[in-house]
């Protein structure tokens, strides 16, 4: 049985990459918060590379951003390539078949803290 689940932050920001007809991946890092501390108190992580297919990548372009804190469920995966230095290289990711929203996605900075308008509304009783 190969089945993987983790909650974690994501690494960096979302990049969708179309790679065929209509088929698009999303490739990020994830850091999973262990346990244990270190002797010195300080958290320790691992960092899983992910890899998100079609239509669950749109929606983690749409919901997340560097930083989200998400739930993934799938299976892990090797692979190898030679590298430019013509040297074998492998890699072990999970594939992403299930996500999950842990956290609501930040709102944009771009919005100002000053209205016309209040806050607070005084109701007439």
């Amino acid at each position: 049985m190969n089945q993987i689940s983790l909650i974690g932050r994501l690494v960096r920001p979302i990049e969708l990459q179309e790679v065929g007809a209509g088929r698009f991946v999303a490739n990020n890092t994830l850091a999973v918060q262990r346990l244990k501390k270190k002797e010195d108190g300080q958290s320790q992580a691992d960092f899983i590379p992910i890899v998100v297919w079609d239509k669950l990548a749109h929606l983690l372009k749409q919901y997340c951003s560097k930083g989200s804190l998400i739930g993934v469920n799938g299976r892990l995966a090797s692979r190898s390539y030679t590298n430019g230095n013509n040297q074998k290289v492998y890699v072990v990711e999970l594939i992403v078949d299930d996500l999950h929203f842990i956290e609501p996605k930040k709102k944009q900075d771009t919005q100002t803290t000053t209205s016309d308008s209040p806050d607070i509304v005084e109701l007439p009783f």
